[in-house]
Parts: C-alpha cells; sequence; structure tokens
C-alpha cells in the first residue's frame, strides 16, 4: 500500500468513525455494537499511523524531533510493563548502568525522541523474553562507548536460527512465532537509523545472542530543566479549572497538588455534569477524563466544542492509555494536550502553565514538601510499593501518599472478588472499568507489578478473552493481596489528616453523598425505561456490592441485576427502592 493510499484509508476510517459517534447518540440499541465497531477503527487507524511511521522512516522523510530522554526512565516502564512475559518463564530481567544494578537514583540520557525509544526497547527485550530458554538471566547494559556514543546490549541465553541470520533485521523475517508479523526487528533498525545509531548482533550457542544497539549521548538538562521546575512548582499559578473525573482518589490526587495555589476548582463526576458547568461557569481549563458514566469524556468534549473553540477554552485530556492528540483532532482541534495517568507532577505543571496565568513576582515556599529521600521502613518490600517512585508523583507529599493508600485499600481491597462476580454475571464493561481504575491508581501508589498485571487483564476482558481473564484474576489477586499488606505496614495507627487535607480523610461520608446521588440519577433512568439506566448502574454497583458483601442483603443485588440484565426496568426500579431501604440509603437529587 503507497502512502498516498494508507492516508485516503486513514481518512475514510477517520470520517467512518465520526459517524459512529452520531449514531451513537440515535441508536441506543445498537451502541454494544457500534463500540465494537469504534474501538476496531481506532485500533486499525492507529496502526495505519504506525506504518505510516515507518513508511516515512524508510524513504528518509520522517520529522524527527530529538530531546534528552532518560534510559532508566525507559527500561523503568518496560521492566512492569513486561513483569508478567518474565515470571511466565521465571526468567531474571536485569539491568545495568555502568555495571552497576540500576535503581531510582541512576539516570542515563541520550538524544531521541521517547516514544520511539519505548517501541525500540520494548520490540528487543520482548523479543529477548521470548527467546530465551526458562530459568535464565536477561541482562540489558548501558555504557558509554565513548564521550558521544551510548552502547546498550541486551543479552539472552536464546540462540537465532542459522536460517535467519543473514536477514535477521529485514522485513517479514521470524521464526518460530505463530503470531509473529517480522516486523519487530525491522521496525528496530529503521528506529535506530532515525536515531542516527547503529544496531548488530552476536549470536551462537556459548554465549547465546546479545543485541547492539548504539544511540548519540546528550547531557541532563539540568541546569534549565531545574529552572524551569523551580519556576513551575513555585510560580503563583492563578485560574479556575474544572476537573471531570469519575474517581474521587484521581480527583483528591490533583487537587492535593495543586492545594498551594490560588486556583479555583470544580470537581464533576462525568461528562453530562461537565457540560452544565461549562454552560454555567467561566472556566480557563478543563482537566477531562475519558472513562466516566452518564457520559464519557469525548461525547462532552464533542459537545463543549461546539460552544467553545479550543483557543476559547483548553481541554487537556487524563487518560491511563497511550493516547496521542491525533487520535483526537482527526477533523477539528478537540482537545489541547494529554497527560497519561499516573500524573507526574512536572508535566501538570508544565501544562498549567501553558493555559493559566502567572504571577511571576509572587512566589511559594515549598515548606510543605517534604523530603522524597526519607527513609521507609526495613520491612517495605520496594518491588511491591515503590514509596520514592510514589512520594515523587506527589511532590513529596507524605500526608497525601497516606490518605490516598487509605483510601486504595478501602475502595479496592477486595476488587479481585467484585470483579471475578462482574465476570461471572457477564458484566464485563463494568469489570474492565473497575481494572482500568486500579491501573491508574496502582501507579499513583507506586505498585507498578499490580498495575502491570492490571494492564494485562483489562486488555483481556476487553478483548472478551474469559479464559485468559480468568487465569490473569489468579495473578491479580496476588498482587493486590500484597500491595494490602505492604499499605498496612506503612499506614500509620491514625492515618487522618483533617489539618492537611479533611476533604480525603471524610470522603466516607462524601463517597455515600455522592453514591445516594448517583441512585437518584439510576432510579430517574429506570422509571424513564432509559437505556442509558445500564451506564449509570455500572457504576453505583460497585460501591452496593461492597456494602452487601457477606450479608444476607446480598440476594437483592442479584435480582437487581437479572432485572436489569433482562431490561425488565419497573421490577429493577422497585428493586432498587428495596435495596435503598435495607441499606438505609435516601436517593437524593
Amino acid at each position: 500500500m503507497s502512502s498516498s493510499e494508507k492516508n485516503r484509508t486513514r481518512r475514510l476510517l477517520e470520517e467512518t468513525l465520526e459517524s459512529i459517534q452520531y449514531l451513537k447518540k440515535e441508536k441506543k440499541s445498537q451502541i454494544k455494537f457500534l463500540k465494537l465497531i469504534s474501538d476496531s477503527g481506532i485500533q486499525i487507524s492507529e496502526m495505519i499511523e504506525s506504518s505510516l511511521d515507518m513508511f516515512r522512516m524508510e524513504e528518509k522523510t520522517y520529522a524527527f524531533e530529538p530531546c534528552p530522554c532518560d534510559l532508566v526512565t525507559i527500561f523503568q516502564k518496560l521492566s512492569a510493563d513486561l513483569n508478567s512475559l518474565v515470571l511466565q518463564k521465571n526468567l531474571d530481567l536485569n539491568f545495568y548502568i555502568n555495571d552497576q544494578p540500576m535503581n531510582d537514583n541512576f539516570s542515563h540520557w541520550v538524544s531521541g525522541e521517547y516514544r520511539l525509544l519505548q517501541n525500540l526497547f520494548a520490540n528487543l527485550i520482548k523479543n529477548a523474553i521470548e527467546a530465551s530458554p526458562i530459568n535464565q538471566q536477561i541482562r540489558i547494559d548501558v555504557d558509554n562507548q565513548d564521550a558521544n556514543t551510548t552502547m546498550i546490549q541486551i543479552h539472552n541465553k536464546g540462540v537465532i536460527p542459522k536460517k535467519i541470520r543473514d536477514r535477521f533485521f529485514d522485513r517479514y523475517t521470524t521464526s518460530g512465532k505463530k503470531s509473529g508479523t517480522g516486523l519487530g526487528t525491522y521496525s528496530a533498525k529503521l528506529i535506530t537509523r532515525t536515531h542516527h545509531g547503529q544496531i548488530w548482533f552476536e549470536t551462537d550457542e556459548s554465549i547465546g545472542t546479545i543485541l547492539f544497539v548504539t544511540l548519540p549521548t546528550t547531557q541532563k538538562p539540568e541546569d534549565k530543566e531545574n529552572k524551569t521546575e523551580s519556576a513551575t512548582f513555585q510560580a503563583n499559578l492563578k485560574g479556575s479549572i474544572l476537573i471531570a473525573d469519575d474517581n474521587l482518589i484521581n480527583q483528591q490526587v490533583i487537587k492535593g497538588l495543586l492545594e498551594n495555589y490560588p486556583i479555583d476548582l470544580d470537581l464533576v463526576e462525568n461528562g453530562q455534569e461537565a457540560v452544565e458547568k461549562v454552560m454555567a461557569v467561566k472556566y480557563d481549563l478543563i482537566l477531562m477524563d475519558l472513562e466516566m458514566p452518564v457520559m464519557d469524556g469525548q461525547e462532552a468534549i464533542q459537545i463543549i466544542r461546539k460552544h467553545f473553540s479550543h483557543s476559547d477554552l483548553p481541554v487537556i485530556v487524563l487518560t491511563a492509555h497511550n493516547l496521542e492528540i491525533e487520535d483526537f483532532n482527526h477533523t477539528d482541534q478537540m482537545i489541547n494536550d494529554i497527560i497519561t495517568k499516573p500524573i507526574q507532577p512536572e508535566v501538570l505543571f508544565n501544562m498549567l502553565r501553558k493555559y493559566l496565568s502567572i504571577d511571576a513576582d509572587s512566589k511559594k515556599e515549598n515548606s510543605d514538601i517534604t523530603d522524597i529521600k526519607e527513609k521507609q521502613p526495613e520491612s517495605i518490600n520496594q518491588n511491591v510499593l515503590n514509596i520514592d517512585l510514589a512520594l515523587r508523583q506527589l511532590m513529596g507529599k507524605r500526608y497525601l501518599l497516606e490518605n490516598v493508600m487509605q483510601a486504595f485499600k478501602k475502595d479496592h481491597f477486595n476488587a479481585h472478588e467484585v470483579v471475578k462476580q462482574l465476570l461471572e454475571s457477564n458484566q464485563l464493561k463494568t469489570a474492565q472499568r473497575r481494572v482500568h481504575s486500579i491501573k491508574g491508581l496502582a501507579g499513583t501508589i507506586g505498585a507498578q507489578a499490580l498495575q502491570s498485571i492490571a494492564q494485562e487483564l483489562e486488555t483481556a476482558i476487553k478483548e472478551n478473552m474469559l479464559s485468559k481473564s480468568n487465569e490473569l484474576l489468579i495473578s491479580f489477586k496476588k498482587k493486590l493481596e500484597s500491595v494490602i499488606k505492604q499499605i498496612d505496614k506503612i499506614l500509620p495507627e491514625k492515618n487522618i489528616h483533617e489539618d492537611k487535607d479533611p476533604s480525603i480523610s471524610n470522603d466516607l461520608s462524601e463517597q455515600l453523598d455522592q453514591l445516594e446521588k448517583r441512585l437518584y440519577h439510576l432510579h430517574k433512568l429506570l422509571i424513564d425505561c432509559d437505556s442509558e439506566a445500564n451506564d449509570a448502574c455500572e457504576e453505583c454497583l460497585p460501591a452496593l456490592n461492597y456494602l452487601t458483601q457477606n450479608t444476607k442483603d446480598r440476594p437483592l443485588i442479584d435480582q437487581f441485576e437479572a432485572c436489569l440484565k433482562n431490561y425488565l426496568f419497573d421490577d429493577a426500579a422497585l428493586a432498587l427502592e428495596n435495596i435503598c431501604k435495607k441499606l438505609g440509603l435516601n436517593m437524593k437529587r
């Protein structure tokens, strides 16, 4: 397929996806199938975009925009992402920087593009894992070949078959993998060449296989970054922000990061509430989550853009998915930026500086930012819960981390059981949303292994791979239980910080209040026989399941779910009234 044909195909897909969004509003009964078509179209669009990048690199027309990239940051993320594959083969995946075991204190800077470098090493390290015999070590070494060149070596004990050695980096070369496309090493060659580096390998029975990659070394942007970071965290940001996120913990994390700044914050839990707020209040910026009940973020943004342009009212999308701005701005400027969860403070503040006003004459003291390298209890397993990483993500605010951990434990200590029940009752969308939420929160509290297995479980549920989902659920349970145990070791006996942020410590009453409002909305939809009740129900069920677990009221939930599943909305409304009466809940406007 030529470049022009790919572009034409992509435009057709974009038009199809846009049409689906309109159909969703008109054909409520077909939402499930339209969502499947839409998701498939987005995946194909992403594949085409990746293919176009490869084509541009082949033709040497790729618009390469290098910047300083830290290999340690890339390898830490890949280590978490590939953890389940490593465990399946009982391998040791070890990273070394100048012959020293890699840790959080290390950094090694090269010149490149983060996205391409992540793809490069994800392909090469995943290939090494798949090629390695079980119970072996895979070692990645990063060294300075000379003052201007970094050498990366990826060593595994597997041997490349002789029949493909001469064409190992050619297109479509593969051996022994049923699902292999033969494009992984080929794209690695293109990416390395685009970075003005080199790639080759050595392989034989005695050493296994060593892949060599060279990249241009660069200096850490120390002076510039430190000055920028200082200005970022001390400048007196001013403005008004609307935060739309259905996860209360995510809301409180952002609120905690911004608590020392004169920024007016409004918090809503779904797209419909966001639209209503925007029509009534003038905001300088919107932070919009995508996956929310009642109305998702994407639909809310489309409505908002009918009234406000991207320059009049900037929108930053919050997502745990790996998305690009181009995924949204197919034909019009829908969004301005993307922040990936878990939210990194420097990313958040750099974004805010672009859209909010700054009083340069007013500086703030960072007395509330504690030392993120404070000593942790010796019993804490950093492989389960990386406290240093979590504190960095929360600007060193220990009290905020403790409150987030407390809320995480309270909300998700039995998440494996909830997800299991949802899968057994075929409520896949609700199960996927629950796991997606845990994935993002796990990253926030430094539970990288849990984040990784949650990513796999979410993908398996999304692709309707129920057998694999049940297998992954076992590992998910173990990881979650390990995290909860570590949280119990970390939290002080009295971890309620009313003096710091009462909105977090008193969040139980808040959550009950929010639940009662959601139940009122759900009940109204049921009375109206509105199919939107299914989406509204998905947001209420986890809390209802939690409140009725191991109680005699549990059958009421089963009855309610059965009515809803069979579209008996009148009966479901009566069942919901009975549940609320039993639990002492008042459905509020």
